[in-house]
């Protein structure tokens, strides 16, 4: 098992995931079909789904033209003529809800030393969450999901194609030593994403007006290198998956009703438990943390990838946000080295006296240790869908416990 845990974490650590386009889902992601629309976490029953799950595929299914309303779009759900899957079992993964649809936007990210892809709908712009991320539809959304498919989408694909696309890993790694943990706090590294794509777009083939048109979208789009992330995360996941023998995570995400981890030498086999609840901040008094979906999203992969919670020291304007202290990310990030494999031999966080965040999570150490990953995230209303606030949750340790029987 060390051999086989040994060569998988090699693999997560060593990958170097590229994010080369932006396509149409239906075009771009394998096995993709008309009447498929995918959804974050674990398999789920449509009965058992929260409200930004419901909204969303509901919602997805009228903008594909599958149905003209709610209760049409219900009934075909229910009778299986519109299909429900697992992003991840698609290469796929976002925040929050995580839906995706045939005619969606999605980035590409290819993993280099594998060629293995990753896939996550960009965020909608001015529109924050919209449908993929909140699971919210209405005439805006739509209007917004056919603007970034027909003009935006289109732009972004050729600058990163006749650029040869950007290294996310090699971004974030910059991004960590200006204080971002990559997960809910990507300040400096939209910045520094947005300097790379103008450099590539100043040498493509757009027109000055298309130019202003791309950057103008992408500078409204805060945190937009956060879902070239997720679908990095995947890619850099599945690189180290398949390894007969090892027992390494390869996915972490929630569907607001369960959550599933994935490990390396089980292939796409799900272990579920109930989905945690978080603990953190809400943004206004008039919300609380009752109102709070249990943990809902794929970006949990960020931290099986060796962010987020992981890097949680490389941060401390998102420690002071929480109320913790930098001494706090430093002894945070030492109980997640406890259950790891290693540590990044990519991700410096200069805080921590060992200088790189762990990563390759291993169930046998959290069992053993009963420590599970402290995984950061955005706090999204059961009931409407949208972000209320910020925090944290813990994956369960019951996934763990059902991936070594």
């Amino acid at each position: 098992m060390k051999e086989a845990n040994r060569l998988a974490f090699e693999k997560l650590t060593g990958a170097s995931p590229v994010l080369s386009g932006c396509g149409i889902a239906g075009g771009v992601m394998p096995r993709f079909r008309k009447n498929l629309i995918l959804h974050s976490g674990p398999p789920l029953e449509f009965g058992n789904m929260r409200g930004p799950h419901r909204m969303g595929i509901v919602g997805a299914a009228i903008f594909e033209g599958l149905a003209k309303n709610e209760k049409e779009a219900v009934g075909m759900i229910e009778s299986g003529e519109i299909e429900l899957g697992c992003a991840n079992d698609f290469h796929s993964g976002g925040p929050g809800a995580g839906i995706t649809s045939y005619s969606m936007a999605v980035l590409v990210v290819r993993e280099a030393n594998s060629g293995i892809f990753g896939f996550a709908p960009p965020i909608e712009g001015l529109l924050g969450g919209g449908l993929g991320g909140w699971g919210v539809y209405n005439d805006s959304v739509r209007e917004n999901l056919k603007r970034i498919a027909g003009i935006f989408a289109p732009l972004l694909d050729r600058v990163l194609k006749q650029g040869g696309g950007i290294n996310i890993a090699e971004l974030f790694t910059s991004g960590l030593l200006m204080g971002d943990e990559e997960h809910t706090r990507q300040v400096a590294t939209d910045k520094l994403f947005l300097s790379l794509v103008l450099e590539k777009a100043m040498e493509s083939d757009l027109s000055d007006s298309e130019r202003v048109v791309l950057l103008r979208w992408l500078n409204s789009c805060r945190r937009f290198v956060h879902h070239a992330g997720c679908a990095s995360a995947v890619a850099s996941l599945k690189s180290a998956s398949g390894i007969a023998g090892s027992t390494l995570v390869t996915a972490m995400c929630g569907n607001g009703y369960e959550f599933g981890i994935k490990i390396s030498g089980s292939g796409e086999e799900w272990f579920t438990a109930p989905a945690p609840t978080f603990s953190g901040r809400c943004f206004s008094p008039s919300d609380s943390l009752a109102d709070a979906a249990p943990w809902l999203g794929d970006s949990s992969n960020v931290e099986a990838w060796g962010l987020g919670g992981m890097a949680a020291a490389a941060s401390p304007a998102l420690l002071r946000d929480r109320s913790e202290s930098p001494e706090d990310g430093v002894r945070q990030c030492a109980e997640m080295a406890e259950i790891c494999f290693g540590r990044s031999s990519r991700f410096a966080v200069p805080l921590i006296p060992e200088g790189f965040a762990p990563a390759g999570i291993l169930p046998e150490l959290a069992v053993e240790k009963k420590i599970t990953p402290k995984m950061h995230g955005g706090i999204l209303s059961r009931v409407t869908g949208g972000q209320i606030g910020v925090g944290y949750a813990r994956t369960p340790l019951k996934c763990f416990e059902k991936a070594l029987a």
